[in-house]
């Protein structure tokens, strides 16, 4: 199969221009997104002048990762275990435009063979977004690196802890949990403030380095199952710090300058998290593959493809002015993404994460992404 010819394309993009179809058009209309199908996310967006301008702002090979480890999963998993059911996307027609589009844009040498390529042999889905309008509110994630021990002292006294004998659905809250003591005798690791212990329950994994030296990599094993509820949304409520203020860091620092707070926000987010130590350094994802940093989203796997093919617009229009909307004329981040992952706080529709990867910097890169864009799926025709 060849794909991307330079002739054939140019055709196509000739076609495009002299039929008036203009990709990302400033001037469509805003209209509501109503699903078709009950309980779906998405709505297949049919006029071609309405697809949004396919572009990727990071390296192709990252992207071929992220694809071929959303393609063991398909290996591996025969049906959707997570609730998603839209008509047409079944596991044979999510790998097959994984396959597709994966041979098609190693092929594709500029933006327009791009487009091109994926308005000739793909639908497209739009996510309904926050009340039909097709607007989904960004965030980053990643995997934390802390300190830690295997045994509590003065120094590490904040445990981790794994799923007790006694695990079932619903189990206790959070804050019957911490102040009976209930899970004695299950933990797993100790860190050294209570806060960090926390933000790995939101983040779901991390890297522990052990006072041996040694590593220790900690991932999800199951919630409370509670609902969930965000502390930051709870300071914002509160008047605390304002909503376009609001990342890890921001947060962080609000808790450093008032600790006797700490404990009175945790217990208000009543699931709880257990965890497992795991024998993979790369985080996986919640369908079972290693997260790619800025190619891997968490999204809710009963609105969207568990593996699916996804496209993000992110824009700056509502972010934070940090990393890449600080360079001027920067006015949206376009690239493909793997649906690979979800997330306690992930439950709705208009809700996505990105990972960015270990460490740090990817922490903080992650914790300043607070902005609003669209989201798209990808399906072979």
């Amino acid at each position: 199969m060849k794909l991307c010819l330079n002739h054939f394309y140019t055709g196509i993009v000739i076609v495009l221009l002299l039929t008036g179809i203009n990709f990302g058009c400033a001037t469509q209309k805003r209209s509501l997104l109503i699903p078709e199908e009950s309980g779906s996310g998405l709505v297949e967006i049919k006029d071609p002048r309405q697809f949004p301008y396919f572009r990727d702002d990071y390296d192709k090979n990252s992207l071929l990762l992220s694809i071929d480890h959303s393609l063991r999963y398909f290996a591996m998993s025969k049906s959707n275990k997570y609730g998603f059911r839209m008509k047409d996307f079944s596991h044979e027609k999510l790998k097959e435009t994984l396959e597709y589009f994966r041979d098609g844009v190693v092929h594709c040498n500029n933006d327009a063979e791009l487009n091109a390529f994926i308005a000739e042999h793909f639908r497209v889905f739009q996510a309904v977004g926050k009340k039909f309008y097709g607007e989904v509110h960004y965030t980053g994630y990643g995997t934390p690196i802390y300190q830690g021990s295997l045994t509590a002292d003065s120094e590490f006294k904040y445990p981790l802890y794994k799923k007790p004998a006694d695990f079932r659905k619903p189990y206790f809250k959070r804050k019957e949990i911490q102040e009976n003591n209930l899970l004695k005798g299950n933990e797993i690791v100790y860190l050294k403030s209570k806060l960090d212990a926390y933000l790995i329950h939101v983040q779901g994994s991390a890297q522990i380095d052990l006072i041996s030296g040694n590593k220790l990599y900690i991932g999800y094993a199951a919630d409370s199952g509670h609902e969930y509820t965000s502390i930051g949304q709870q300071l914002i409520l509160d008047g605390k710090i304002p909503e376009e203020e609001l990342t890890l860091s921001e947060l962080i620092s609000y808790f450093d300058r008032h600790p006797d707070e700490l404990d009175f926000y945790i217990n208000k987010n009543d699931r709880f998290i257990f965890f497992e130590v795991v024998n993979h350094a790369v985080p996986h994802g919640c369908i079972g593959v290693p997260v790619t940093p800025m190619r891997s989203i968490a999204t809710d796997k009963k609105l969207f493809p568990a593996g699916g093919l996804a496209f993000v617009v992110l824009e700056s229009r509502t972010a934070k002015k940090t990393g890449w909307f600080t360079k001027k004329n920067v006015v949206e981040k376009l690239f493909f993404v793997s649906d690979q992952d979800t997330g306690s706080a992930i439950q709705t529709a208009a809700r996505a994460d990105i990972y960015f990867g270990i460490g740090e910097r990817a922490m903080s890169d992650a914790g300043s992404l607070n902005t609003y864009g669209r989201l798209y799926y990808l399906l072979k025709r």
